[in-house]
């Protein structure tokens, strides 16, 4: 029986430090982290079926942040099928499992990942049209004798284009030249 007025993250104060929400940053690529599985399961979005994995981070300066590790077991690029096919595989070896057949696993199987440790790289991708920036899983390891370690944020590009560097800058004698009074 759990008790409801405990944390596996920590010891609950009360303070207004730990009770207010934090505003969550994009963790920098190459961050090593400990983390617990939360949640395994399919997702579909537009048409493409994935398996979802939402980790947990444990401790270091991102703890209490999600990441979420998608396995695109289903795509139509044979590679980066294999690949993810792979990194299945490689989860179920971890954390010593076996399949329970040769189809894909059902959500009933994968939901006994759920609790399951391990340190995982995450990365940053580049900034979007709209400069977000988002984190994914990259590598998964065993979580005994694991290192955390915080990475670093990739840097914006040199030579991004944007309203300055195609309109000159104009100073306030050129304005007032303009002025017909």
């Amino acid at each position: 029986m759990s008790n409801f007025w405990s944390s596996e993250l920590g010891q609950l104060t009360g303070n207004a430090a730990d009770a207010f929400t934090k505003t969550f940053k994009s963790i920098p690529s190459d961050t090593m982290a400990i983390a617990k599985i939360e949640s395994m399961g399919y997702k579909e979005y537009n048409g493409e079926k994935y398996i979802q994995i939402d980790w947990l981070l444990m401790g270091g300066d991102f703890a209490g942040q999600h990441v979420f590790h998608k396995l695109y077991v289903f795509d139509r690029d044979g590679k980066r099928k294999h690949r993810f096919l792979n990194m299945l595989v490689l989860l179920y070896k971890l954390f010593e499992m076996q399949p329970e057949s040769d189809m894909a696993p059902t959500d009933a199987e994968l939901s006994k990942f759920k609790g399951k440790h391990a340190g995982i790289k995450i990365q940053e991708t580049e900034p979007n049209e709209h400069g977000k920036v988002y984190n994914w899983v990259s590598e998964v390891y065993p979580a005994v004798d694991f290192k955390p370690a915080t990475g670093k944020s990739i840097e914006p590009r040199a030579g991004v284009e944007s309203a300055f560097s195609r309109n000159p800058r104009v100073t306030l004698d050129e304005l007032e030249s303009d002025l017909p009074f």
